[in-house]
């Protein structure tokens, strides 16, 4: 199973960041040139082993954090390795917190077909400026014809109130796990 590592910006410098409470079994190369989907550390969590993917669709260079050990328990939201930008030779995090890695977005709790509203005749659930509270419904999520509502919950600490963005999906696509499908603005 793959989870896609939370993108953070720690005093200036872009970070990955662990999605969930676990065990780290498997690190990549420190130093290592990463890119979009590629796996940069595995976890434990109950037992299950999963993949952690990088979210950005550009190159960077991973830099494990010094006190980051295997079979080490993470937090969630714990750096785990800060980024820097590979452009044509040059390395510079600064560069990496440009715009598509300081996007806020709500990610696909698993796989299944994404819908915007919640029927074909209905408005969306959200629209684009409209803001948003924690546990709002942003779209319908269906596995196995199973509805279930996608709410955005931010994390405890975080704002509780956003901007919507836009969808990332189509209405009625298919999606994967932790895959994007709305952008949101908590700045406003």
């Amino acid at each position: 199973m793959q989870m896609l590592l939370l993108l953070k910006d720690v005093d200036g410098v872009p970070c990955l960041c662990s999605p969930a409470v676990g065990t780290l079994v498997a690190l990549a190369n420190n130093n290592e040139i990463i890119s979009a989907n590629d796996v940069v550390a595995e976890i434990s969590i109950l037992g299950v082993r999963h993949s952690l993917i990088a979210p950005a669709a550009v190159q960077h260079r991973i830099t494990f954090t010094e006190d980051l050990n295997l079979s080490q328990g993470v937090a969630y939201q714990q750096v785990i390795a800060s980024l820097a930008t590979v452009v044509g030779g040059d390395e510079s995090a600064a560069e990496v917190a440009g715009e598509d890695l300081s996007e806020l977005c709500i990610l696909s709790p698993q796989a299944g077909r994404f819908y915007h509203r919640p029927a074909a005749d209905a408005e969306a659930f959200v629209n684009a400026g409209e803001t948003i509270s924690a546990g709002r419904t942003i779209g319908l999520l269906e596995v196995m014809k199973t509805f279930s509502p996608v709410k955005w919950n931010p994390a405890p600490g975080n704002p509780q109130t956003a901007v919507v963005g836009k969808y990332r999906i189509a209405d009625g696509n298919d999606v994967e796990d932790a895959q994007p499908l709305l952008d949101l603005d908590v700045s406003s």
